[in-house]
């Protein structure tokens, strides 16, 4: 992965943290979180005074809270939503204002497209457990067309043109199954730790534009794979 791609992953990943954080009530000392980052405390700094400027904070001795009694927090639940679904950079410029302006407008300014899809309740439902699976890395019994996932560790779901995929891992190895073919999925109390090369690589826009083609590539290289231990074993 190049370094570029690297530092926006590790940049992504901090400011959801510290988001999430700020709004479930925390006080975060920089020092602390320069050590738990690995950053240095100057690279804090330039993230809340310039990438979290539309956050309304208050610092008192190195330390940054949200300010009380700041009001409504509508605007700061959309901000959030946007960057831990990785739908900020859509909207130019997307800050606490904007969020606010976009809730209280009439009619529809912005319109994001994409193509429909049908959703049975069913679908919804294991949509459901799938996120909640995912964000308290608890493995999964999933059952899709033709397949039995005992113990999948669930990594992301992903939509791409319309239709959401479910990224994965089991027995070690990477895992693709399109919602529309998941049948039922069941949480299992056995937890996961996420994988951090599989995780990366699942926000890639190279892996994320081969979804669709995921079990035609899985296909060809079982088949390599098959054909060179067939090799081996004449040899």
């Amino acid at each position: 992965m190049p370094l570029a791609e690297r530092r926006y992953d590790r940049l992504a990943v901090r400011l959801s943290l510290i988001i999430s954080r700020l709004v479930a009530g925390e006080t975060l000392n920089m020092q602390k979180l320069a050590t738990e980052f690995d950053v240095s405390v100057r690279t804090l700094y330039r993230d809340f005074r310039e990438r979290l400027i539309y956050l309304d904070l208050e610092c008192h001795q190195g330390c940054y809270r949200l300010r009380t009694g700041a009001g409504p927090q509508g605007e700061l639940d959309v901000l959030t939503f946007a960057y831990r679904a990785g739908l900020a950079d859509i909207f130019p410029g997307l800050d606490r204002r904007l969020a606010g302006m976009l809730l209280t407008a009439g009619g529809m300014p912005c319109l994001v497209w994409q193509p429909p899809q049908s959703v049975s309740p069913a679908s919804s439902l294991v949509f459901y457990r799938l996120v909640s699976a995912i964000t308290a890395c608890q493995r999964v019994l999933l059952l899709a067309e033709g397949e039995r996932c005992d113990g999948l560790a669930p990594y992301r779901l992903i939509s791409l043109d319309g239709c959401w995929y479910l990224t994965g891992e089991l027995n070690g190895h990477i895992t693709v199954h399109p919602l529309a073919t998941i049948h039922a999925v069941t949480i299992l109390n056995t937890t996961f730790t996420p994988r951090k090369r599989l995780s990366q690589l699942t926000t890639q826009a190279g892996f994320i534009r081969a979804l669709p083609h995921f079990s035609c590539i899985r296909e060809v290289l079982s088949s390599g794979a098959s054909e060179e231990e067939q090799g081996n074993t004449l040899i």
